[in-house]
């Protein structure tokens, strides 16, 4: 059994598919979709460029580093999708969220790292700090930020547009999301391997320990697909959330997304037979 055998011809399809898409649903500005586009826009072209990134990591077999630029676009997808639902206020004030509020929340945030990082090169090294020095405000800016975003606020807000809550939100709204609320776990696992604890290093370990045994190769596959599987659900998600928030109607994407779910589909048959291999080599 080869790896590339395996899940070759489903990523090139999937590269395809994703290249097709975005074609047919270009320009994906449009004047007449409203202002929050410098947003959304901007969200859903980087969203599909990371998703290119992980199906040429696959290609190469580097199923953990696509594992983690996953987890990226797992949470940026369902940030773009909250962002597309609901009414026109209520898209409006989560744009000003987004875009205002969780930015000046995060300049709070990087003032006190940067200090920080200033005070330990002047302490241990003769480099510049000036890359540093820009993202430290003034008192008077300081001041006026921590004035308008008090703590209490602060916490609530990034608690909000966490993965698991804007999940769940979605899935209140709309019964096509309960079942990606499985992918908490996914977005759960993957911390282990971009922080590098033992539990992410021991499983990167036993991958690499197990390379030249030929049974192993299956469970890189079926690694390989469930990530495939992913990134395939999260484009038909922010297609249909494009769809559905510019009220717009296109019979050659939507005749794309079909074939989407038909390699979704096909990735959950090969992933049931390889499931299957697995545990008869186990008995």
């Amino acid at each position: 059994m080869e790896y590339i055998e395996e899940v070759g011809k489903y990523i090139v399809q999937a590269d395809e598919y994703l290249k097709s898409l975005l074609f047919k649903m270009s320009p994906l500005y449009r004047k007449e979709h409203g202002d929050n586009q410098d947003v959304t826009v901007s969200l859903f072209t980087t969203l599909h460029s990371t998703s290119e990134s992980i199906l040429i990591l696959l290609l190469n077999q580097s199923i953990f580093d696509a594992d983690i630029l996953l987890r990226t676009v797992m949470e940026g997808t369902i940030k773009y999708c909250y962002l597309m639902t609901g009414t026109v206020d209520e898209k409006k004030e989560k744009y000003i969220e987004y875009k205002i509020k969780l930015a000046d929340i995060a300049k709070i945030s990087d003032h006190k790292k940067a200090i920080d990082a200033v005070d330990i090169l002047r302490e241990f090294s003769n480099n510049s700090t000036k890359p540093f020095e820009c993202d430290i405000l003034s008192d008077e800016k300081l001041s006026e930020l921590k004035k308008q975003y008090p703590k209490k606020e602060q916490d609530k807000l990034k608690q909000k547009w966490s993965y698991q809550a804007l999940l769940r939100s979605l899935a209140k709204a709309n019964r096509e999301y309960e079942a990606q609320l499985g992918t908490l776990f996914t977005y759960s696992l993957t911390s282990h391997f971009c922080h590098y604890d033992w539990t992410g290093v021991s499983s990167r370990n036993a991958q690499i320990v197990e390379a030249e045994n030929p049974n192993a190769i299956i469970f890189d596959i079926m690694h390989s697909i469930r990530i495939l599987s992913n990134v395939l659900s999260m484009e038909l998600f922010r297609v249909a959330e494009y769809m559905r928030g510019n009220k717009f109607d296109s019979p050659e994407v939507a005749a794309l997304s079909m074939g989407v779910l038909k390699i979704v589909s096909d990735l959950d048959v090969l992933n049931n037979n390889m499931l299957e291999k697995a545990l008869k080599m186990d008995t």
